[in-house]
C-alpha cells in the first residue's frame, strides 16, 4: 500500500490529506487567515495521530506547488521539501489549477464542455488555464487580465468557470454558455489520484532545486511606511 501525504497551502484554506493507493483515509484543514506557518505541521501531526500512522510510514510527499498565495506557497513547499529531504522520501509537485479541475470534473453531466479554473490575482487579473471534457489542455497556464473580450472565441461553447477569480468575471458578462461553479477552492482532498499517477511514473521533484510555481514574478512596493506585495 503506497501512502502519500498531500497538502495544499495556496489559498486561505490550509489542508492535508492522507491517501493509500489513491484512496483517501483522512483529512485535516483550517481556514485561519495568515496562519499557515503555524497550522501546517500541526495539521500533519493531527492527521498522523487520527490515522494511526507515523510520518516515517509515508512513502511520498505531495504538495500543491502553485499558482496561488505567495506566502502560502513558500510555507507549503519549504515544509514538504524539509520532510522529503530529512526522511529521504520522494516529493511530488502538483499544479494548483489541476487540483481545482480534479475537484469539479465529476460534478458535470454534459457531453461537450470546457473547464476553466481561475485563481484571483487582484483587480481583474487571474491565474488560469482551460481544459476540454477529456482534461486535454486547451489554454496553458497564464496570468490573464480579464475584460469583455476574454474567451470571446469560445462564446458558443459551454464553459464552466470556478475558483476565487471566476465570480467577478462571470458577473460582468451576460453569456448563457459561460457558467459558474461557485465555492470551489484548492484542497488536498483532490490530490490523491494525480499524486498516485505521478508516483507510479516516478514524476518526482528535485528537492534541492524545487521552487513554488508562481506563474509570474512578484515584487514589493512601499506604501505608508510598510512594504506590500504588488
Amino acid at each position: 500500500m503506497v501512502k502519500i501525504l498531500c497538502a495544499d497551502t495556496t489559498s486561505d484554506l490550509c489542508s492535508v490529506s492522507l491517501f493509500e493507493d489513491g484512496i483517501n483515509i483522512g483529512n485535516e484543514s483550517s481556514s485561519k487567515e495568515r496562519s499557515h506557518s503555524k497550522l501546517l505541521i500541526k495539521l500533519v501531526d493531527d492527521l498522523m495521530k487520527k490515522s494511526k500512522t507515523t510520518i516515517k510510514d509515508i512513502d511520498c510527499f505531495s504538495i500543491s506547488m502553485g499558482p496561488g498565495s505567495y506566502t502560502g506557497l513558500r510555507i507549503g513547499v519549504s515544509t514538504f521539501k524539509g520532510l522529503s529531504f530529512s526522511l529521504k522520501k520522494p516529493l511530488i509537485g502538483i499544479n494548483t489549477l489541476d487540483i481545482m479541475t480534479e475537484s469539479v470534473i465529476n460534478l458535470i453531466d454534459d457531453n461537450k464542455f470546457y473547464l476553466c479554473p481561475m485563481i484571483d490575482a487582484r483587480r481583474m487579473e487571474v491565474f488560469t488555464k482551460m481544459f476540454d471534457q477529456d482534461l486535454k489542455i486547451i489554454i496553458d497556464d497564464q496570468a490573464m487580465i480579464l475584460d469583455d473580450r476574454s474567451f470571446s472565441k469560445y462564446i458558443n461553447e459551454k464553459i464552466f468557470f470556478f475558483g476565487s477569480g471566476a465570480k467577478k468575471f462571470i458577473e460582468s458578462l451576460d453569456v448563457p454558455n459561460f457558467q459558474l461553479i461557485d465555492e470551489i477552492n484548492p484542497s488536498s482532498r483532490f490530490m490523491g489520484k494525480i499524486s498516485l499517477n505521478k508516483y507510479k511514473s516516478k514524476d518526482f521533484q528535485d528537492v534541492m532545486y524545487f521552487e513554488p510555481y508562481y506563474i509570474k514574478d512578484f515584487h514589493l512596493i512601499k506604501k505608508k511606511d510598510r512594504w506590500v506585495r504588488s
